[in-house]
């Protein structure tokens, strides 16, 4: 009974996250259409208007898979492969065509890392429009919404390190992620593992306290050892270029987290077996 209370809260607190994205990503998306986009600046990093658009897109259709009865899973796919193709199409334009023409249309693209984090997002969300996250000790849905937020870390790491190499593309300053943008897709994410009672760090943070902290231990850990390695090896400066120990440093913790859930995922899955 009392996890059926539990469940009927994280449903509803998701609920409102998605639906504050929703009118959020829409009030963003039309103020790129009148010309007055929210915290816009020619030498930073701004949120998209093709951003705010996916993340539009994407809170809805989970949306609508929530509250309205009915809604068609054929849509759902339709409106996330948009998405994805829109973000994995973004991704292409920026490798393939000069910057110097790119910045001829005078036109803000989501950035690639940002479309990376997207498709992501978009691969997990099509993962549980099809089935429901299976109880295996293959963890991919869990493994999937973690790695969609390494973009977004890594864009943190380069803002607390005053590094514009984690923070924007060479090529056109406004082109990054901002932290407005980090905001919407730090919500996005919390409001899908809210709404996937199923994910495995739910059951494994639900088995003790210890678990808890442990995993909150690991995860606090990828930011704070990069961060450790950056000060103590390389320093902080606004004038560093390229990337610096604490991106691997980064990158190896979050591996050693994905790593920790999926042992943990086989580790109970065998003891149930037997």
């Amino acid at each position: 009974m009392e996890q059926m209370e539990e469940k009927g809260r994280a449903f509803k607190v998701s609920a409102a996250l998605d639906a504050l994205l929703l009118l959020a990503s829409f009030g963003v998306t039309i103020t790129w259409l009148i010309g007055e986009p929210p915290f816009y600046s020619d030498t930073s990093p701004v949120m998209s208007g093709f951003t705010s658009l996916s993340i539009f897109l994407m809170a809805g259709s989970r949306l609508a898979r929530k509250l309205l009865f009915g809604w068609p899973t054929a849509l759902t796919l339709a409106v996330i492969g948009l998405v994805m193709g829109g973000n994995v199409s973004s991704m292409l334009i920026h490798l393939t065509m000069p910057p110097e023409l790119l910045a001829s249309f005078n036109i803000v693209l989501t950035s690639v890392m940002t479309s990376v984090g997207l498709t992501l997002f978009c691969l997990y969300e099509l993962m549980v429009a099809l089935r429901e996250t299976p109880q295996s000790p293959i963890i991919l849905d869990d493994i999937l919404l973690h790695l969609a937020l390494v973009p977004g870390g890594l864009s943190l790491l380069g803002v607390l390190l005053s590094n514009p190499t984690y923070i924007s593309e060479g090529s056109d300053p406004r082109v990054g992620i901002s932290l407005f943008e980090m905001a919407f897709m730090g919500v996005y994410a919390v409001s899908a593992v809210l709404s996937n009672p199923d994910l495995f760090l739910w059951q494994f943070l639900a088995k003790s306290w210890s678990n808890r902290v442990v995993f909150l231990a690991l995860f606090a850990n990828q930011f704070v050892a990069p961060l450790v390695v950056a000060y103590l090896f390389i320093g902080v400066s606004a004038n560093t270029s390229g990337p610096g120990l604490e991106l691997f440093v980064l990158l190896a913790s979050v591996v050693a987290t994905v790593s920790f859930l999926a042992m943990q995922a086989y580790l109970q899955r065998r003891a149930a077996s037997t």
